[in-house]
Formats: C-alpha cells, structure tokens, sequence
C-alpha cells in the first residue's frame, strides 16, 4: 500500500516537470551530415571446396552365389497357312522414238548473186546398214574493190558430193564412202601500183578432188579382246594447170588390255605420185608407234615411240620422236592436269597446201615439216554444274616451217610461194563454254602465238592472236539464233615493190549472225548475216574479202 502510494506521488511530481522541459526551445541544426557509400565490386558469395568421397563403396562379401538351372525345348513346327493370289501381269507402255525422215532440202539466194544449195538422203533406222549420199553447192559471183580503186572479179565456188554406207556386224563397223569436190578461186589480189585490168579467165584456178576410202574397226563390247581400227584410202587431186597427185593413205591401230595396262601399235602410211610437171620423184612416209599405257581412277600415263621413215628422191631419212602424256585428277571432275612431249613429221602435200592458201602458184612443191618437239600441259575441268574450260600451252620446236610469201615471177604478186624457216613457236590458249538453263548457251575461245624466227624477219602471214565467241539461243526449238565473233590478230607481209621491207597486215573482227525459224518439224526458214560491219578486210596480203553479205532461205525434210 505504502509503494502505490509513492508511485502515485512521484508520478504527479515527474509529469509536470517533464511538460515544462518539452516546451522550451531547441538549438538550431547548424550541419547535415552527408554519406557516400561507392561499391567496388558486387558481393559474390564463395563456398569453399568441400573434400570429396571419391571412391564408391564397395560390398567384400565372400559368399559367392552361382545360379544353376535346367531347362528344355519342345520343338513344334509352325505351319503357315498362304492362299494363292495371281499376280497382275506387268505393263509396258511403248518408248516414244523420234521420227526420221529421209531426205532434207536446204535452198538459198544471197547477195553478191550467192546461190546455196544443199540435199541429202538416208535410209531410215536399220539394225544391220546405213546407206546415203549428199550434195552441197555454194558459189559467189560479185566483185571487189581493191586499194586502187579498181573493182576485179573475185567469184568462187565449192561443190561436193558425197556417197556413203555402212555396215554392221556382231564385233565390227565398216564404213565407206565416195566423194568429189569441185572449187573454184580467182588470183584477183594482184599489187594496187600495178594499172591493169585482169582478164578473169587468166586467174582462175579450179581444183578438182575424187576419191574413195574404207574404214574398219571393232566394236566389242568388253575390252578383253583385241581391238583394231584399220583406214585405207585413194585420192586424185589436181588444178586448172595440169599438175596433178595421186595420194595413197592408210593407217592402222591395234591394241589388247590387260587389267589396268595396255599395250598396243599403231601405223601410218602415206604415198605421193605426182606429174612430171610438178616432180619426178615420188615421196613416201612411213611411221611406226608402239605404246604402253597404264590408268588408275586418278591418273593415267602413256608412252610410246614413233619412227618415222621420210623416202623421196631415192634417199631415206628416218626420224624418231618420243611421245609421252601423263594426266591426273587434282579435283575430280572440276580440275585435271595432263602434261606431255610430242612430236611428228608433217607433210605438206598439194592437196592439204592449196587447201590452206588456194592461191598458190601452180606446181608448187612444199617440203614436209619437221616437228622435232612439242612440250605441252593443259588444265581442264568444269567450273559449275553447266559450263567447262580449258587452259593449254605449249612449246614447238620446227624445222623446215613453210611460210606464204607473194610470188614476183608473174609481176603481179597474186600467188604465192614458199619460204622456209626453223622456229620455235610458243601456244597459250583457253576456252570455255558455259550452259544459261534450257536457252542460252555460250563458248569462247583465244589463243597466243609467239614465234621465234632463225633467219626471216617476221612469220608470214601468220596471226599472233585470234579469238572467237559463240552465242546461241534456243527458244522452245521453235526460235533459234546464234551470234558468231571472230577475231585474227595482226599479221606481216613480205613487200614485192621493196625487198626486205615488211608490210604490217592489220587485225580484223567478223561478226555474224544467223536466225531460223521452224514453222514445223519439215519446214523452216533463215536469214544469215555475215561480215555486218563490213569490213573490208585481207585474208592474204593484197586479198581484200567481201563486204557485208546476207542470206535468205528455208528447209524442208521428206
């Protein structure tokens, strides 16, 4: 009782006191007091590494407990029961084969009063005989401007015929065929100094070519048999001026397979008679080529040796030329590389002569050529689903090379003769050839000459480059069209007026285009366009050709 009392007593005291004490003022605050807290790093919590029980626990227990059991099969048989169904017999729909007609008909007119003609006929399919024959004929009778304004006649003319077979046997083909050919030419490039008119009689120059050959080989369809290919042939060439040859040619091959080697011998023969006219002596060569090859799936080499045994004049000269070809995969099918030594006698017979320059003199005799080596290497391969190259380059050395030059025996300098130069020639060429869908298809092609002279000054008329383009375009077989660039480099002439003065030849494009439409699968029609800059330019020094030439005609098959 006594202690309420107090605490009652003292309470009423404090109360007061503790009212008077909060009623009087407070000192002013003179300065907050400001902290800046900068964390360095956020806290990352780190367990420490705990000692790991790396071994399992393991049970020692050594009671070892077997199982043993017996057991036994009855066998049963399972009798499967099956009912018979027939089987529904397969059908064959027939393959559609394309239809073939007998005969085809092409007939044009062009300017320069240039008439074509063209028709050829074959029996249709047979399994054991082929049987045709053809006949072609173009011909141009304009004239042309030379540099002195003078304005000669240069018509020519190409006629052939052919008549041709083949027959077919179990293991072998054998081919045959006659033919003839006709060409004309005029000398018209005689020396612009020169004011004379020519009488066209007087330089023309008609080539008359028959002849006949045979061809048989073997057609086994495994290789493990003796394969051969044998080709033997005759043929009359001569010109308006009485010099004729007769040509005898025939070559052979044989060669047997033995796993992945293969051995084989190879042979050619040729043989010249010519008229008194042109030479007394006769001329024969002779080659003989025996060969090794051996293929993986990666490379492939082949070696051999030819011997060749040039006869004329009653002397005999035998040559020998190593022949070797190594080619290997370096990416199959987008890069092969095959590098090799060549090597051959050439021979330069009348026929093959007038047929590069048919402004020779008459009863011009060339000399055969002596490749004596041929170093060459080649990459090839495809650089897409749809287009090809090929690069290639080489490094010839020849003896006894012909080269063109005007012939000043008649004062007008429109023939020519030969002179002959040992040279070493270097080739870099490369092509390619690509496919845009089912349309458009384009190929290309340069080529490099470097010519390294003994003793002429330049290599007559002999281009240092050319190059062609082909653009062709294919619409539904319905539409077609192809563009055809062409291009020869620079040449030299050798000058008539002023001996040892060279006369450049300048380089020329021509560019062609050609258009055919198929009304249906017997008939169409074209239009060819050639030379449409026209360009006046020289095949042959002081042989300037046509201008712009264009013609018209159609097609028919039987």
């Amino acid at each position: 009782m006594v202690r309420r009392i107090i605490y009652l007593s003292l309470k009423k005291l404090m109360l007061p006191v503790l009212a008077a004490m909060l009623s009087l003022p407070l000192p002013a605050q003179e300065e907050v007091i400001r902290k800046e807290v900068r964390v360095v790093k956020p806290y990352e919590p780190v367990l420490e590494k705990a000692a790991k029980i790396n071994l399992l626990p393991e049970l020692d227990d050594t009671v070892r407990f077997m199982p043993d059991f017996t057991y036994s099969i009855t066998p049963r048989p399972f009798l499967a029961t099956y009912k018979a169904r027939p089987i529904r017999a397969a059908r064959i729909e027939g393959e559609t084969i394309a239809r073939l007609y007998k005969s085809y008909l092409k007939l044009g007119m062009g300017n320069y009063i240039s008439p074509l003609a063209e028709f050829s006929m074959n029996n249709l399919r047979s399994k054991d005989h082929s049987l045709g024959l053809y006949f072609g004929y173009i011909s141009s009778q304009g004239k042309v401007k030379l540099d002195n304004g003078k304005r000669v006649p240069a018509a020519y003319s190409d006629l052939k015929g052919e008549v041709y077979g083949e027959k077919y046997f179990p293991h072998a083909t054998l081919e045959g065929k006659a033919f003839i050919a006709n060409n004309t030419v005029h000398r018209y490039g005689y020396a612009p100094l020169l004011d004379t008119a020519l009488v066209e009689d007087s330089i023309r120059q008609r080539y008359l070519n028959p002849g006949a050959y045979l061809h048989y080989y073997s057609s086994w369809p495994d290789s493990g048999h003796l394969n051969y290919d044998f080709r033997a042939g005759y043929d009359y060439f001569t010109g308006i001026s009485g010099n004729l040859q007769h040509a005898v040619r025939f070559t052979g091959s044989m060669d047997r397979q033995f796993d992945d080697k293969t051995v084989g011998l190879a042979s050619d023969v040729k043989y010249f008679r010519r008229n008194a006219g042109m030479d007394s002596a006769f001329n024969t060569v002779i080659s003989l080529q025996p060969w090794f090859s051996q293929s993986t799936s990666e490379w492939r080499l082949k070696a051999a040796l030819d011997a060749t045994f040039d006869v004329r004049n009653g002397n005999t000269e035998i040559r020998f030329y190593p022949k070797i070809r190594f080619q290997f995969n370096i990416v199959p099918e987008y890069l092969t590389a095959y590098i090799g030594m060549d090597g051959n006698l050439q021979t330069n017979d009348y026929r093959s002569v007038a047929r590069e320059n048919p402004y020779i003199s008459p009863g011009l005799q060339v000399l055969n050529t002596d490749r004596k080596m041929e170093v060459y290497g080649s990459l090839f391969g495809q650089a897409g689903a749809q287009s090809d190259y090929r690069l290639f380059g080489s490094f010839t050395l020849a003896d006894q090379m012909p080269f063109f030059v005007n012939d000043s025996v008649n004062g007008l300098g429109n023939r020519f003769t030969v002179v002959y130069d040992d040279v070493q020639i270097f080739k870099f060429s490369g092509e390619y050839a690509f496919q845009v869908g089912d349309k458009w298809s384009v190929g290309g092609r340069a080529a490099i000459y470097r010519y390294t002279m003994s003793t002429e000054a330049k290599p007559w008329n002999k281009p240092g480059f050319d190059a062609a383009l082909r653009i062709s375009y294919n619409l539904r077989n319905k539409i077609l069209a192809r563009t055809d660039l062409f291009y020869v480099g620079s040449r030299y002439a050798r000058s008539l007026d002023q001996p040892g003065t060279v006369l450049p030849l300048s380089g020329y494009p021509d560019i062609n285009l050609q258009l055919e439409y198929r009304y249906t699968r017997i008939l169409s029609f074209f239009l060819r366009f050639n030379n449409m800059a026209g360009i006046r330019y020289q095949t042959w020094n002081q042989y300037p050709s046509q201008g712009f030439r264009f013609m018209g005609g159609f097609t028919y098959s039987l």
